[in-house]
């Protein structure tokens, strides 16, 4: 599924360091959007007011942005997290209870 217009997404989550890694994906999975460097993830629930609402999750690096549903932000949130357990598999359960979070709360199809 890996497109071009998604590389915001993946620079997200390589940016994302090991040892904050289990950290940051349970903060995403509460539908809370983070900053790293150059690399934005954001959430409607995270606009201000004034701000544009969008539907899904929208992804920034400089000024490239793209703006993903819910199944797709699943598909990278679940790549990176299989890449990180695979180097620590000790945090196999944290990163699996993420994972349930993510497709209860947006009623996603596994």
């Amino acid at each position: 599924m890996l497109r071009e217009e998604h590389f915001p997404v993946v620079a997200f989550f390589n940016a994302i360091t090991d040892d904050s890694f289990v950290n940051m994906v349970q903060h995403l999975s509460t539908g809370v959007g983070y900053g790293i460097n150059d690399v934005d993830c954001t959430f409607p629930n995270d606009l201000e007011p004034d701000e544009e609402p969008f539907h899904g999750v929208l992804f920034a690096l400089h000024d490239d942005e793209v703006i993903v549903d819910y199944q797709t932000f699943y598909y990278y949130l679940e790549q990176a997290c299989n890449t990180y357990i695979t180097e620590y598999p000790q945090d196999k359960k944290p990163i699996s209870e993420v994972l349930r979070k993510v497709i209860e709360k947006y009623r996603l199809a596994n």
